[in-house]
């Protein structure tokens, strides 16, 4: 799925404001290595190349998910999900205990940051970006890519932008980042340091706590309810219901503040390798109604593994740029900025919460075939389970979760 990528002109004018930087609760890990299959001979890199070209001919895609779990009876649990993380991109060290957190809210941030071209010539040229939250709320980063710098006074992201071709991502690195590469903008790289190639886009993300998404899905008897929580009018979602049998998916019109909706999953008429094709081009075209036809295929293709592939029943939503969780400012002009923010709320349905019981009081189950059976949210899983009124199977799932955040 390709378009007609690093068009500047679909890209939104935008006059931004950097909002004041808080502390962020993080460690980050400084050893780093770019291993990218399919690239070919690497090479011997001197030193930084010199910069030519000028900021203010890169136009700045910016594409924030907030993904937060939910079990059916509205209980928030971890939001990490089990993923195979590329080898380039950089692990913190320590992540932060959260199960001092589990009664909270709690959400996982994903930042990808995509860059074009908006005249000819050669390009070469740092940008460095600062972060900062959006709300009071304590973050804990996981994994970035190019190196992140975190100090008092926020976070720091050396970035180097150039118009060398990127890395071509091949198949053992996830669609959840060689999907950006549909977009067919610059390359990336750290500014500080030396990386074989470029890549196509830069990547960071963390869990927060006190963050709630705006948009929740709960049960209610046999009803799926639909809940704006926030101060914004949702214009439109999706609920998506993917299992074995296939992956459906049902629109919902336009969700006043405060208004709460019951839905029904749309049918399954065809065979599984067929809806998914359709549901594909299903979140392609509701994508590309608000962020343009450049942006919409590497959208759906870095974002099929979470949202059509991965079995459950999950809410997605376009909000608004000011319920964005992170600011994003550049360390120089550039031409053009496009921000958009994704709602992600996945929820346990009852059976398969019931599922997850029965699995964690059969005493052969242990941590490896509880994430081939839980998949993507087995930690959250397990947080369901250790929460049972049976002290049998909350001392079993405890016992698992430990091992898991072990590793």
């Amino acid at each position: 799925m390709h378009g007609a990528h690093g068009c500047a002109s679909s890209l939104h004018e935008l006059f931004y404001s950097a909002m004041q930087t808080t502390r962020w609760a993080a460690t980050i890990y400084c050893a780093i290595s770019l291993s990218v299959g399919g690239c070919g001979a690497t090479h011997q890199v001197d030193g930084p190349a010199a910069e030519s070209g000028s900021t203010e001919s890169i136009a700045v895609v910016q594409v924030e998910t907030i993904t937060t779990v939910q079990s059916s009876a509205g209980w928030f649990l971890s939001p990490t999900p089990e993923r195979l993380v590329p080898a380039y991109v950089e692990r913190t060290a320590e992540i932060a205990d959260t199960r001092s957190a589990e009664q909270q809210e709690r959400a996982k941030v994903d930042l990808a940051l995509l860059f074009a071209e908006t005249q000819t010539g050669t390009l070469n040229q740092r940008l460095d970006a600062r972060l900062a939250s959006a709300s009071t709320a304590v973050w804990t980063i996981e994994h970035s890519f190019p190196h992140v710098e975190q100090s008092a006074a926020g976070v720091r992201w050396p970035l180097a932008v150039s118009n060398s071709s990127a890395a071509d991502l091949d198949g053992s690195v996830s669609p959840e980042w060689r999907g950006w590469q549909d977009f067919r903008g610059l390359g990336v790289r750290g500014s500080t340091r030396l990386t074989d190639l470029p890549v196509p886009v830069a990547t960071l993300d963390f869990e927060t706590t006190g963050l709630g998404s705006p948009l929740t899905l709960s049960v209610e008897g046999s009803s799926l309810m639909v809940t704006n929580r926030s101060a914004e009018p949702v214009e439109r979602a999706l609920l998506i219901y993917s299992h074995p049998g296939g992956v459906g998916i049902t629109l919902i019109a336009s969700l006043e503040p405060g208004e709460r909706r019951v839905t029904v999953l749309g049918p399954k008429e065809h065979p599984p390798e067929t809806l998914l094709e359709l549901a594909r081009g299903q979140l392609t075209e509701f994508f590309s109604t608000s962020v343009g036809p450049e942006l919409a295929p590497a959208m759906a293709a870095a974002k099929s593994i979470p949202f059509l592939e991965t079995q459950g029943l999950r809410l997605i939503a376009l909000l608004a740029e000011e319920q964005e969780p992170a600011s994003v400012s550049f360390s120089s002009p550039v031409s053009a900025r496009q921000r958009v923010v994704l709602s992600h709320s996945e929820i346990l349905k009852p059976e398969e919460e019931g599922r997850v019981l029965l699995e964690v009081m059969d005493p052969s189950v242990g941590l490896e075939r509880a994430r081939a059976s839980f998949g993507r949210f087995t930690q959250a899983k397990l947080e369901f389970a250790a929460r049972n009124s049976d002290s049998s199977v909350s001392q079993r799932a405890a016992a698992l979760l430990g091992e898991l955040r072990a590793q």
